[in-house]
């Protein structure tokens, strides 16, 4: 999806889906991004690669690097501290985090999946509440070249709102 920034610059949204312990299994999306790529020539891309391993995410951020602005990883709800800008200019971060209760599994009730690790026996996921939390990365790229100037990680947590707690 692209979308005008208030600038004016358009920016290329892109989400794609990991294969490794992700069931069921999509497409190889090493080969879909490249050929759309190829295709599409914005200069500022931005790239929700969601994921479950890491080394895939980081995979696909090399390959990726200095043909898109920014590869930012999601799905295991947990922010990871190697946001960086990569050799050819890509900002990339394996995971950003999520929105959500911080005292909870991955945004969820803590007792049903930790039963659920006990005994095998799957129960009812609901939505866990208190404490919750913005993760959030932001990115700043030039918009002529699509390069990736700095990227910063932040958590914000209601308690605090407004203060930045990184």
């Amino acid at each position: 999806m692209v979308y005008n920034t208030a600038s004016g610059y358009p920016v290329l949204i892109i989400s794609l889906q990991g294969r490794v312990f992700m069931e069921p299994s999509v497409d190889n999306p090493f080969p879909i991004i490249d050929e759309f790529l190829k295709k599409n020539k914005l200069p500022v891309v931005l790239v929700d690669f969601h994921a479950e391993a890491t080394a895939e995410k980081q995979a696909m951020g090399f390959f990726l690097d200095g043909r898109v602005s920014a590869l930012l990883g999601t799905h295991t709800h947990v922010p990871t501290a190697d946001w960086r800008i990569l050799e050819h200019g890509t900002a990339y971060q394996s995971d950003v985090g999520m929105t959500g209760s911080l005292d909870s599994v991955i945004g969820m009730t803590r007792e049903p999946i930790i039963n659920k690790f006990y005994d095998g026996i799957h129960r009812k996921f609901e939505v866990a509440q208190g404490n919750p939390v913005l993760d959030m990365t932001v990115v700043d790229v030039d918009p002529k070249s699509g390069r990736a100037l700095n990227i910063e990680s932040h958590r914000y947590y209601e308690a605090t709102y407004g203060q930045q707690l990184a």
